[in-house]
């Protein structure tokens, strides 16, 4: 076969077998062939295939944190949307627990203040209707308090101002759906409870209230009914009733305001007997009492008695002193002491009356239209001239009304004194 690089000759060799290889001699110089070396042709270089994988890997990564950064941002700007409804929400829930909680201190109170009055409002004071309805609003009260609303417990929510991953936010969120509704729903039940409670506290007040008003129109009869008594009596049993109204229940510091008007009220009913018996065993004091009462202008007094006044015994002397008290409304009693002598001579010696009238004078000071009189320029404050005069103007021109002890006041302040008659 025939190459075409190659001569048209061919040698062939034939080799007999065990027989030496044929030596071939070298070709003469015009059947040598020419060989020239051929370079490769240029190689592309290549990119070692471990660069190739780290190339890759940072792409991957870097898609992986865009990823995880737009679930961080979204997740904290969902987050931060919901949080003000869950803040809302838990504050209403915080402020209706608060509201709660100070009514039912309250209650709890109010709860202690009946039993309290309860325990001490007895006798014939009070009315059975009365009592009983207040141990009924107790009751109730008492029931309403222990039915205390559930409560929804403490939720731990991440706040939108300090970092926290994207699952954390999430998680919120599915919270938050649970929560707010929950909050809301809690907020709502403690208002209603609260509301309870307040009604079942407002209860005790009204039949507390209702009690304490039946005591004083009971009280205020009872006065009514013994009008013999002492005006002492009459206005220690209002003061008891006063401080009972102002404090009807030991949670105000005093356990024996019952008590106490109690005993004002039986002392009031033994004062009306007592004087009773007094006047009838000795009418003329009756007498002059009366007589004392009906020139006083309406202006309440008691009057004692004894063998010696103000320093001066009966043995030769008319005396006769005014005291002043105030009452729990402000108005202003008296008490005249007056000495035996006078009651003997009552009957012929004009003098005694004009003591008599002189310290009803005194009290007349008592009286707004003469108070101001008396506070005037005329007197200037000044008691004896004062009840000198008054007793003067009232026809008493005697050493008795004052003049022999203080001297004669000036017509001018005698008519002055007349202006409040």
């Amino acid at each position: 076969m025939h190459h075409p690089d190659t001569s048209d000759r061919t040698e062939e060799h034939a080799v007999e077998p065990g027989a030496p290889a044929p030596t071939i001699g070298a070709p003469s110089p015009e059947d040598a062939v020419e060989f020239v070396r051929v370079p490769p042709p240029p190689k592309m270089p290549r990119t070692p295939r471990r660069v190739g994988g780290l190339a890759g890997a940072a792409i991957i990564a870097a898609v992986v944190a865009a990823w995880a950064i737009g679930h961080q941002l979204i997740a904290s700007a969902v987050h931060a949307d919901a949080w003000p409804a869950w803040t809302a929400a838990d504050a209403a829930f915080d402020e209706a627990a608060t509201d709660y909680r100070e009514t039912a201190e309250r209650a709890e109170g109010a709860i202690d203040r009946g039993d309290a009055l309860v325990g001490i409002a007895v006798g014939d004071l009070v009315a059975d209707e009365d009592r009983a309805s207040l141990e009924a609003r107790i009751a109730e009260a008492r029931e309403v308090l222990a039915d205390r609303p559930a409560s929804p417990g403490i939720a731990a929510l991440g706040d939108p101002a300090s970092f926290a991953p994207a699952w954390e936010r999430y998680a919120d969120l599915v919270s938050m759906l649970e929560l707010v509704p929950s909050r809301e729903a809690a907020a709502a039940r403690y208002a209603d409870a609260r509301d309870l409670v307040a009604d079942g506290s407002l209860a005790i007040a009204d039949a507390t209230e209702a009690l304490v008003a039946g005591t004083e129109e009971r009280a205020a009869a009872a006065v009514e009914a013994n009008p013999s008594a002492t005006v002492a009596s009459r206005v220690a049993v209002d003061e008891a009733v006063a401080a009972l109204r102002a404090s009807p229940t030991i949670s105000s510091g005093d356990s024996s305001r019952y008590a106490d008007l109690a005993a004002a009220v039986d002392e009031l009913r033994a004062s009306h007997a007592a004087e009773l018996a007094r006047l009838a065993d000795f009418p003329v004091r009756s007498e002059i009492e009366a007589f004392a009462r009906s020139i006083a202008f309406g202006v309440p007094f008691d009057v004692e008695w004894a063998e010696e006044v103000g320093g001066y015994s009966s043995d030769g002397y008319y005396s006769g002193t005014a005291e002043f008290f105030e009452d729990v409304d402000g108005d202003g009693w008296g008490l005249i002491s007056l000495t035996h002598s006078i009651e003997d001579a009552w009957s012929f010696d004009e003098n005694a009356e004009a003591v008599v009238v002189h310290e009803v004078g005194h009290l007349q000071v008592l009286r707004e239209a003469c108070a101001t009189i008396f506070s005037g320029p005329e007197f200037s404050g000044d008691h004896e001239v004062w009840a000198t005069a008054w007793a003067i103007g009232m026809g008493y021109d005697l050493p008795g009304a004052g003049i022999e002890a203080y001297g004669r006041p000036s017509d001018a302040q005698i008519q002055a004194s007349t202006a409040c008659r």
